[in-house]
């Protein structure tokens, strides 16, 4: 009797209160790139029509359609498959690419055409670039690194095309509500001082999910208020109404991810609800849908590419 009055009064651990709508896995996972060689990190298209991920070591950007057919290579560009971003209308996708001459390692912010692979330089090259590119609109790519805010555009009609207003961006130096119109960026640092990574603004742009460097989750206003501490967690990801984060729950034997689940919260902390329970497998990276019934995900332990159906 006690631990059930406990399980009911912690919604974080125990999941939503009887009665409450919740989501969950509808069915099994299905299997969709298998081909021997691991596929890491998908990200679905803004069309939902597509996945890119990469392979082990960062090794380039692959393209698979939702329904598994039409795998293709985009790129073998060094370094391109850690943390590129999709362009608002799906037709490019933007990536911190490298070039290694002996012990040097130079970066460059290059855009690549999803339809023709054709690939645009779109920064000078550096000797180091700890930020991420982001795109700002269809027609610009934004950068924060080093407390700095780049901005460039892409493709012939940028001159045309203004940024939007307000961006958050993560960097060397934390994170930035940044505005791309104007090249100015106002660090935000709701942790004091604590490394942030994996940021992900929600679709509305109103919100950011992150996690702590060795510790939580938290989602907090893109102003720097509201900061909501959603536990243990890595790898968020939102669902496209704003209402979820999905991430994975992982444990180690600090050599090694000895278990890893899916896992989804409420914005606000509440509902906490396991997604996946496979002691067998090590589900990892979720990336939700556009249309929001499916998160794509990767399984370290035979490599392949999994998309699991989600039902409220």
């Amino acid at each position: 009797m006690r631990l059930l009055s406990w399980c009911l009064g912690a919604v974080l651990l125990c999941g939503t209160p009887l009665g409450a709508q919740t989501l969950r896995a509808d069915g099994p996972a299905v299997r969709l790139v298998a081909d021997g060689a691991d596929a890491l990190a998908p990200q679905w298209s803004p069309d939902g029509q597509r996945i890119a991920f990469t392979r082990a070591r960062n090794a380039g950007i692959w393209l698979v359609e939702a329904d598994g057919s039409g795998l293709r290579l985009l790129t073998d560009a060094e370094g391109s498959g850690f943390g590129f971003a999709w362009s608002p209308d799906g037709t490019a996708i933007a990536a911190r690419t490298a070039r290694v001459d002996g012990l040097r390692r130079s970066h460059t912010v290059t855009v690549f055409d999803v339809a023709t692979g054709a690939a645009e330089a779109v920064s000078d090259e550096r000797p180091s670039m700890p930020g991420l590119p982001r795109w700002a609109g269809r027609a610009h790519v934004a950068l924060y690194a080093e407390g700095a805010l780049d901005v460039w555009p892409v493709g012939p009609e940028a001159a045309r095309t203004a940024p939007p207003e307000a961006l958050a961006l993560a960097g060397d130096a934390g994170l930035a509500l940044a505005e791309p119109a104007s090249g100015t960026a106002r660090r935000i640092d709701p942790l004091g001082g604590t490394r942030l990574l994996n940021v992900m603004p929600s679709p509305d742009g109103r919100r950011v999910a992150f996690e702590a460097l060795g510790g939580n989750l938290y989602v907090v206003d893109a102003d720097g208020g509201g900061l909501v501490d959603l536990g243990p967690g890595h790898r968020p990801t939102w669902s496209p109404d704003g209402r979820w984060v999905a991430f994975m729950a992982t444990e180690d034997d600090g050599h090694h991810v000895t278990s890893a689940d899916l896992v989804a919260v409420r914005a606000d902390g509440s509902g906490r609800v396991a997604l996946t329970r496979t002691p067998d497998r090590l589900e990892m990276n979720p990336s939700w849908s556009p249309d929001g019934t499916r998160l794509a995900f990767d399984d370290a332990v035979d490599g392949a590419l999994y998309v699991l159906s989600l039902a409220e």
